[in-house]
């Protein structure tokens, strides 16, 4: 074995030990890192009274159902549901679709299909389902009375881009993205639970993609 001077016995013992304790300090302080992370990403609106409520597409566990406590709140007279685009099993009926589900969620919550609105045709993405609200804007189904507000709920992560988005398509209108948390979901605890830190990381992506492409 060749022979290594002091100070380089020492920083062979010193950068390991080094290495370990940053790993360490990290390992022991990402949980506040990765929560205010959350925290600064996702984005919340107050609700007020609005010309419609805008359900989006997915999430059909939690997303209808804050549509219908926002409709029986008074704070707005319509529900707008996007015809989603269905998948090859959903064309079998061999499960309901998408929208059928929504629908129906609405329906189960006291919601009557009189201020049930249905937008768009086949859409897939959030960027069709603001090009579909805004087509409902300049019809004649548009209330223009009503005021210039949308209410849309929507799961925690995806806030950000969709408040973006919707603001940028929809300029004229007072666009309020509410956080919709999913069951059993924690805020404070997000990066233990799979499908949460999918879902956060899927929506940096969405985000980058919408941001560069849009």
């Amino acid at each position: 074995m060749p022979f290594l001077p002091p100070c380089f016995r020492r920083r062979r013992i010193f950068l390991p030990l080094l290495a370990v304790l940053a790993a360490a300090a990290a390992l022991l302080a990402r949980g506040p890192l990765l929560r205010a992370a959350a925290h600064l990403w996702i984005t919340d609106s107050l609700p007020g009274p609005a010309r419609a409520i805008v359900v989006l597409g997915g999430g059909e566990d939690y997303r209808p159902f804050a549509a219908a406590r926002l409709f029986h709140q008074g704070l707005a007279p319509v529900v707008l549901v996007p015809d989603v685009e269905e998948s090859p099993v959903e064309q079998l009926g061999l499960k309901p679709s998408t929208t059928q589900i929504i629908l129906g969620v609405l329906r189960a919550q006291g919601v009557p299909d009189s201020a049930v609105q249905r937008i768009g045709q086949k859409v897939s993405s959030t960027r069709e389902e603001a090009l579909a609200v805004k087509a409902w804007l300049q019809s004649p189904s548009a209330n223009s009375a009503a005021p210039s507000c949308l209410l849309i709920p929507t799961d925690p992560f995806a806030t950000r881009r969709t408040a973006r988005f919707f603001r940028k398509t929809l300029p004229g209108c007072d666009i309020r993205v509410l956080r919709t948390d999913p069951p059993k979901f924690d805020l404070e605890r997000w990066w233990t639970q799979e499908n949460s830190l999918i879902a956060f990381q899927n929506e940096i992506i969405k985000a980058a993609f919408y941001f560069v492409k849009y």
